[in-house]
């Protein structure tokens, strides 16, 4: 078992930061530029797209960063108009941060071009490796879902 954790360890430090660099992190850098945006604020964005509306609890977590350094970048992307700060209906104490039309627009083309990148990386696989990527994939998506379940 422990060659198994040693290995897991040592692929995730070695692969995971590789394929964040390379795959997301250099897109994120060239496309914030872009619309105006830091590269954490894209990262809020396109999460608030995809999972909903959340609290900011719970964004500084997924986002890994402060709450005082969170405040004020949603105070920036609200004044951007990307989103907003709605009461919590369950909890009066706390404001939900929900993406604008905008906002959302704004992640939609994001992640649009992101995905055409990342297509044309894997486009120059031939097809069994292509296979063998999306095998993985799964197998990993697979094995992370069981473990939330527990």
């Amino acid at each position: 078992m422990n060659g198994i954790v040693t290995n897991t360890i040592g692929f995730l430090s070695k692969t995971f930061p590789k394929i964040y660099s390379s795959l997301y992190l250099e897109y994120l850098k060239k496309y914030s530029a872009l619309y105006n945006v830091n590269k954490t604020q894209l990262r809020a964005l396109v999460f608030i797209k995809n999972h909903g509306s959340i609290s900011m609890t719970e964004l500084c977590a997924k986002l890994n960063i402060e709450k005082g350094s969170l405040t004020s970048m949603i105070d920036d992307l609200t004044k951007k108009g990307y989103v907003y700060r709605e009461k919590d209906l369950a909890d009066r104490r706390k404001y939900m941060i929900v993406i604008t039309e905008e906002g959302e627009k704004l992640a939609i083309n994001f992640t649009s071009k992101l995905s055409d990148e990342l297509e044309q990386k894997l486009y120059k696989l031939d097809e069994s490796d292509r296979l063998r990527y999306q095998e993985a994939l799964e197998t990993l998506q697979y094995i992370l879902n069981k473990e939330e379940l527990n």
